[in-house]
């Protein structure tokens, strides 16, 4: 009887055994070592077979990391020995596992990362894309009509246009002027009594005589600063001040845009309608930019600040010349 009791006994050890976690103070865990006697204050023996986990630790996602930078605890680890086995202390093996919750209770199964994963090698820099240079296109026209005055033709304008286009056909770069040949420009010629000793001369003179307006620069005196001492038109800037204005203003926009804006925007004289000095718009202006939105008005203030003179009328033909230029433009290689 005695026999069989002690033989039910020990299974019983075993068994509870083998359902114990393992523990930090069980360093070694090996058959051949014999238990240690219950100190005074050893806790009840477990009068089951069966013990459940005090804790259950939390898991992490191990499928991306490398296979040597997380064991897989055994039966008999402790965290310690792990730690030392990976050359690491306690604490850095326990800030590395923060799933670990309590680090004297692992169970096996349990796992544990040893290793830092390597900071992920920065991408690459994308190759830049190979963007093809947008094509550029380059034309000139002009266009040549005599101011008329009553019944006799007064002078002779030739309008051109230098315009760079990209290829969806909008303006890149663009310079308009006019040469104004005028009567004055013909001394002797118009004297029937000049010799042809005085003609010659004039036309030795004459690159010196004949310039366009733009290379007049502020000789032309549109504003008439130089012959009355003050600006007296409403912008106060000179004919190349202005067509700088225009020129800025139509960049970006097609030519077929640049005509919608002055069949839009201009009076019956070709000039825009003066919203910066709404004292000079006439009722029939006024009737017009009634229709205008804010936008559209601020739009005109911004450009009769700096422009008010006509865009085509019998002094020149800006827009004929741009779309000539457009129609004759060709590769710039």
């Amino acid at each position: 009887m005695k026999k069989k009791l002690g033989v039910i006994l020990s299974i019983s050890l075993i068994s509870s055994a083998m359902a114990l976690p393992t523990l930090a103070a069980d360093t070694t865990t090996s058959a051949t070592v014999p238990a240690p006697a219950p100190s005074a204050s050893a806790p009840a023996p477990v009068s089951s077979t069966k013990v459940s986990k005090p804790t259950v630790n939390g898991t992490i996602d191990t499928s991306k990391m490398a296979a040597d930078s997380v064991y897989t605890v055994v039966s008999g680890d402790v965290f310690s020995r792990i730690a030392q086995k990976y050359g690491l202390s306690v604490d850095a093996l326990a800030k590395l596992n923060p799933h670990i919750k309590n680090i004297n209770w692992i169970y096996p199964g349990d796992k544990i990362i040893v290793k830092v994963a390597p900071p992920a090698a920065p991408a690459a820099p994308a190759a830049p894309a190979t963007v093809a240079p947008k094509k550029l296109f380059h034309g000139f026209g002009e266009v040549s009509n005599y101011r008329i005055r009553g019944e006799k033709n007064d002078n002779l304008n030739i309008t051109t246009a230098s315009a760079v286009f990209d290829e969806d056909g909008k303006i890149v770069d663009l310079t308009w002027d006019v040469q104004e040949i005028t009567y004055a420009l013909f001394p002797g010629w118009l004297d029937p009594k000049a010799s042809q000793a005085d003609k010659d001369a004039f036309v030795a003179k004459i690159d010196d005589k004949w310039q366009t307006k733009r290379e007049e620069g502020y000789d032309y005196d549109m504003t008439h600063k130089k012959s009355k001492g003050a600006a007296d038109n409403l912008t106060k800037k000179e004919w190349f001040e202005q067509l700088n204005t225009y020129e800025s203003f139509f960049k970006g926009k097609t030519v077929a845009e640049v005509e919608a804006w002055f069949k839009k925007y201009t009076d019956a004289n070709g000039r825009p309608y003066k919203m910066a000095y709404p004292d000079k718009l006439t009722d029939s202006d006024k009737a017009a930019v009634a229709k205008f939105s804010a936008e559209e008005k601020a739009m005109l203030v911004d450009v009769t600040t700096g422009a008010t003179m006509s865009l085509q009328d019998p002094h020149s033909h800006f827009i004929s010349a741009l779309k000539e230029a457009y129609a004759a433009r060709k590769e710039i290689k």
